[in-house]
């Protein structure tokens, strides 16, 4: 079985300024993680915290990239410029991506395509609604967002994440179950089986995201087939933050005596 490195993402949304990127180097730094971390802050401070974090072991990533490469998009930022302002992920097609600014999997698919041409780690998003949920279709609903969002994209020697992001649990403070969160990331996993076999699906990470915290991470991270966390909310307080962090390298360290 392929030993996954955990991995936790912090995505700051459209939030925090300057103290906070203060307080979160002042928390970050010096401190050794076996789990990867990186955070997502906006656009504007990422070099900001490229600056801060240089010597530390944090990794940054977007919140979006266009689905443009470059041309006449005023407010667009393409993969090229991400991964040379120091990128190294991008989130695309989050929830709030998708329900305010009416992305779609064709347009995720092609953000997927982007990303991988430019040697960044896309982090797909992919999630059901409350209403979805309750109409008990959210096996297809992921199945859809999976097909069309990694349509005909090779991942031979590519690095890809998946984010399952329940919408009804997202800021509500209504996490998914461990064991429900499991289930359905060993599905996802099982639907990467089928698109592109065993082999390459043991080595995509998939993270859980819904509001999560430093109460529940423990829980969600021993799950085997969650391999890191999307964490929103709870990433604005640097000690909160930082908690999980560990939670998820005491959990790399362990996998690291067991195998698996």
């Amino acid at each position: 079985m392929h030993i996954r490195r955990p991995i936790i993402i912090a995505n700051w949304k459209l939030n925090g300024g300057i103290d906070l990127l203060c307080s979160s180097v002042v928390s970050f730094i010096r401190k050794h993680y076996e789990a990867e971390i990186v955070v997502c802050p906006p656009y504007i401070y990422i070099r900001d915290m490229l600056n801060f974090l240089q010597h530390s072991e944090i990794r940054i990533g977007s919140q979006n990239v266009s689905k443009f490469e470059s041309g006449a998009f005023t407010g667009e930022t393409s993969a090229q410029m991400l991964k040379e302002a120091g990128c190294k992920y991008c989130l695309i097609g989050h929830s709030e991506r998708r329900s305010m600014f009416r992305e779609n999997n064709a347009s995720c698919q092609i953000k997927v395509q982007r990303a991988l041409n430019t040697g960044l780690t896309p982090v797909l998003c992919i999630g059901e609604n409350s209403e979805e949920r309750e109409n008990q279709i959210t096996r297809d609903v992921l199945t859809r967002q999976l097909a069309e969002g990694l349509e005909g994209l090779d991942l031979k020697n590519k690095s890809l994440c998946i984010a399952y992001e329940p919408v009804w649990a997202i800021g509500t403070g209504k996490a998914a179950s461990p064991e429900i969160a499991q289930e359905v990331h060993q599905f996802i996993r099982q639907e990467l089986i089928a698109l592109y076999g065993a082999d390459t699906a043991e080595k995509i990470r998939l993270l859980y995201g819904g509001s999560v915290n430093k109460t529940n991470a423990k829980e969600l991270l021993s799950q085997p087939d969650i391999d890191g966390l999307l964490v929103g909310g709870a990433s604005l307080d640097p000690e909160h933050f930082v908690n999980i962090c560990q939670q998820a390298s005491v959990q790399a360290e362990t996998q690291l005596v067991t195998g698996v």
